[in-house]
């Protein structure tokens, strides 16, 4: 059994427990072949060290720094890991995640600056990196898993990376199954101008897939897509560059319906709920002033704020004197001050932290952040309910922020029966999101999170930092009544996108804000292509353009 921690902030541990491990048998040309046995330990650094020099062979020029390794509650996959680092003599390093059971290489990433191409060098072409791609997966794919792959780039990343820092060509190999592609499984690589692979990653989900004879006909799925569908209308940088406005756009967000599932007809969200058009709507009418861009305020200026903001709140708070500063340059520095509440004799006191940052925004609360870190995590048998929750958060947020819930809006979402379930199951919070609006329209990029006791109710924390907007309306940027309807919207998808039958393995939301595979793979029809939105104009804007070289 793992031990867990309570701890609403961060989520670490190592785990002695008896796993699976894998010895490898060699099948020809180097290739390994995973023979998995019973119930025994974990491989040890050293196994997990040899087995990726095998597997790896530019390993050979590098040299093994260090190791670590990685409890699987802490992984997307849930899997267990061992990190290992390694490093070049002349510049250069490895990052290297393996299957802490198996050995196999879940990623592979080079870490140094990518050199630039000499006058000389040849740009590589989109061929001879999957060239590069297809021989490299032979190292650490067997031949049985090559066998159920697409071409490569045949269908789109379901993950694709909208901005990043590696130069180079993706290439995408999708697992195929029964004939049906499985969008978020496979293998991802970047091949770099030098001809290597800069990046690596595997993502293959196991267990029993559902049965593809069972589903409805596509032209029903399309019927239903067209009357279910729901894609949000947001602000948003169009080309993903801070110098230019906000636009008004159409994007299918985590919570809409967006999926049919093939199986029952429902429309499902991206993380595989039931889902349905969600409503927007302020926490009240009261908004800021649109006054020019704040100026910076001194450390004794924040932490007056910080008084004022406790004053809110009933009881009494002293500060301990305790100052954490926290950030680079002065624009982006935030003090976080610690306050005692002082309770009646006999109760015990509690510890808050207010964050404030250089702008004087208020940017996060706790309580008893220390004490909950070293609780241990137990079963919660009797517990709040979701909206209970939501009233919690909605109550200290409009304590916190009564000078701008006009601008500030619940997001409209209720977990599943079985997320409520492992809630209680492990002792997390119940997570609440909170977003901003410019002239009534939802602000991509700006939710936050407000984290609720599931059994006490109490609000534990509220974590703020990404609230930058400056003035709270601006004439020049579009209004809520501008736009097109949703159904054209829709139309501009389909002429975009193919309607397929794919499977999907949702990624469902965790404790600390860390995304897991928990569930098992669906079934669904969705539309597949490059990812993109629609703006206002009913135009089809494709993110994939703005990254090739």
């Amino acid at each position: 059994m793992l031990k867990r921690t309570k701890a609403y902030g961060l989520s670490l541990g190592v785990s002695s427990t008896l796993l699976m491990t894998t010895v490898f048998a060699s099948a020809g040309g180097g290739i390994l072949t995973p023979a998995v046995h019973a119930a025994e330990k974990t491989l040890s650094e050293k196994e997990a060290i040899a087995l990726a020099q095998k597997q790896l062979k530019i390993l050979g020029e590098y040299k093994h720094r260090d190791a670590e390794f990685v409890d699987g509650i802490e992984m997307l996959w849930g899997k267990s890991i061992w990190y290992t680092s390694w490093d070049k003599e002349n510049g250069g390093s490895l990052g290297v995640q393996q299957d802490a059971t198996s050995g196999k290489i879940w990623k592979y990433e080079y870490l140094g600056e990518e050199q630039d191409l000499d006058a000389n060098q040849k740009k590589l072409t989109e061929d001879q990196a999957f060239q590069v791609a297809t021989q490299f997966l032979k190292q650490v794919a067997t031949e049985e898993e090559r066998s159920r792959l697409s071409k490569p780039n045949e269908y789109p990343d379901s993950d694709i990376f909208y901005t990043r820092d590696k130069q180079g060509i993706d290439v995408n190999f999708t697992r195929i199954e029964n004939g049906v592609p499985f969008l978020e499984n496979g293998f991802r690589l970047i091949v770099g101008n030098d001809g290597e692979v800069i990046y690596f990653e595997r993502r293959w989900s196991e267990g029993k897939l559902p049965d593809a004879s069972k589903v409805i006909k596509i032209a029903e799925a399309e019927k239903k897509w067209d009357e279910g569908a729901f894609p949000t209308k947001d602000m948003a940088f169009v080309s993903r560059k801070e110098s230019e406005p906000y636009q008004l756009v159409y994007e299918f967000q985590s919570n809409d319906p967006q999926f049919v599932n093939a199986i029952t007809g429902k429309m499902l969200d991206s993380y595989g709920q039931v889902a349905k058009e969600r409503k927007v709507q302020p926490l009240g009418k009261t908004v800021p002033p649109s006054t020019a861009e704040r100026k910076l305020i001194t450390k004794d200026e924040a932490q007056k704020i910080a008084e004022q903001q406790l004053k809110k709140l009933p009881g009494t708070y002293v500060s301990n004197g305790r100052v954490i500063e926290s950030g680079s340059g002065s624009d982006r520095k935030v003090w976080f001050f610690e306050f005692t509440s002082q309770p009646g004799e006999g109760k015990k006191s509690d510890t808050v932290k207010i964050g404030i940052d250089a702008s004087g925004y208020f940017v996060q609360y706790n309580v008893n952040q220390k004490t909950r870190f070293n609780e241990e995590s137990k079963k919660i048998e009797k517990g709040i309910t979701w909206v209970q929750a939501q009233e919690s958060a909605r109550k200290l947020v409009q304590t916190f922020y009564s000078d701008q819930l006009g601008i500030i809006y619940a997001v409209d979402y209720t977990p599943s029966e079985e997320k409520i379930k492992e809630i209680w199951e492990n002792d997390e919070p119940y997570e609440i999101e909170f977003g901003y609006l410019i002239n009534g329209i939802p602000v991509v990029d700006t939710i936050f999170q407000v984290n609720v006791d599931a059994e006490t109710g109490e609000v534990v924390d509220l974590y703020n930092h990404l609230y930058n907007l400056g003035p709270s309306g601006d004439s020049s940027l579009p209004k809520n009544e501008d736009g097109i309807d949703l159904n054209t919207v829709k139309k501009v998808v389909k002429e975009n996108k193919k309607l397929m039958l794919t499977y999907f393995h949702p990624k469902v939301r965790g404790s600390n804000g860390l995304m897991k595979m928990l569930e098992q793979p669906l079934l669904v029809y969705r539309y597949v292509g490059e990812k993109g939105l629609v703006t206002a104009d009913g135009k089809w804007h494709r993110f994939t353009k703005e990254r090739k070289q």
